[in-house]
This record gives structure tokens, C-alpha cells and sequence, in this order.
């Protein structure tokens, strides 16, 4: 009898070992993406660099939106935006957009290759985080001006979060 309840006792933490290590693995987007049978994506400096733009310009702003989207990153590369605010870690953002069904449907989508993720501080003491899905490569020059991605350069270090 006792021999089963320590097997059994043993089988408990194992299979508690092996669901945290499945929660440790999905916290990350390819990880997120492995856990539901997608191929790992690409970070993609450009499409990183408009995240952080984005994230900084909500969390300058006080705002929770997609601002930008169809007349500026749309259009330079970006398939799909996921915007997020109050969480203070990468693993917290990727949950509280799984949780959501378009925000889940885009983190699995399968016409993408790439993505960008970044995040920015409030005045307030607020994260924002902003994950830009798409191909990576930024489609040729149209002659427009990214303001931006001049404002993100010119943010203070501590609005810049940059993923470790």
C-alpha cells in the first residue's frame, strides 16, 4: 500500500513537473506557436523596430489602439498587431493574448514568417506591449517618412523596453 502512494505521489509531481515546463515552453510566442503545432517565427529587427514605436507612442499617448496600422505599418510589412497593456513581462502579454480569440488566432497564424515584439513604459508606471506578424523584410521605399520610427529613436532609455 505504501509502495502505491509514493508511486502515486511520484506520478503527481511528475505530471505537475511536466505542465509547468509546457506553461515555461508557451510563454514565449514560439513556444505559444510549438504548443499548437505552428512552425517557430523569425524575429525581425524591422518589424520589432515598429513595435516598439507603436508601444512607445500608447504609452505616451495613455492609449490602447492600432493607430497606424492600415496607413503606416500595414503597409510596411506588417500583417497582423496585437496590443496589450499592464503587464510587466513578455510571458504575462503573450497569456493575456492568448486568452483572446483574434489575439490567439493572430499569434497562430500561418501566412506569416516573422515578428517583432516590444514594449514601453507609461509616465503612469504602465507597460504597453505591441507584437507586430509578417513577412520581415520591409517592402520597397515609398517615399513616406517614418515620424514613428523617429519618435521611438528619440524616446527616453527607460520608455524602450528591448526583449533579453
Amino acid at each position: 500500500m505504501r509502495i502505491r502512494r509514493r508511486i502515486a505521489g511520484f506520478c503527481l509531481i511528475a505530471l505537475a513537473l511536466s505542465a509547468a515546463a509546457s506553461a515555461a515552453r508557451a510563454s514565449d510566442l514560439n513556444g505559444f506557436r510549438a504548443a499548437h503545432g505552428r512552425k517557430a517565427l523569425k524575429v525581425s529587427a524591422h518589424l520589432s523596430s515598429m513595435a516598439y514605436a507603436h508601444a512607445y507612442d500608447l504609452a505616451r499617448r495613455g492609449a490602447l489602439d492600432h493607430a497606424g496600422f492600415f496607413t503606416s505599418r500595414g503597409p510596411d510589412g506588417a500583417t497582423a498587431e496585437n496590443v496589450s497593456y499592464g503587464c510587466a513581462s513578455e510571458s504575462c502579454a503573450i497569456a493575456q493574448w492568448a486568452a483572446s480569440a483574434h489575439h490567439r488566432a493572430n499569434m497562430l497564424r500561418t501566412d506569416v514568417s516573422s515578428y517583432g515584439l516590444g514594449s514601453a513604459l507609461s509616465s503612469s508606471g504602465t507597460r504597453y506591449w505591441v507584437m507586430e506578424l509578417g513577412g520581415g523584410a520591409p517592402p520597397p521605399a515609398r517615399g513616406r517618412t517614418h515620424a514613428y520610427l523617429e519618435e521611438a529613436v528619440a524616446a527616453p532609455p527607460q520608455a524602450a523596453h528591448k526583449k533579453r
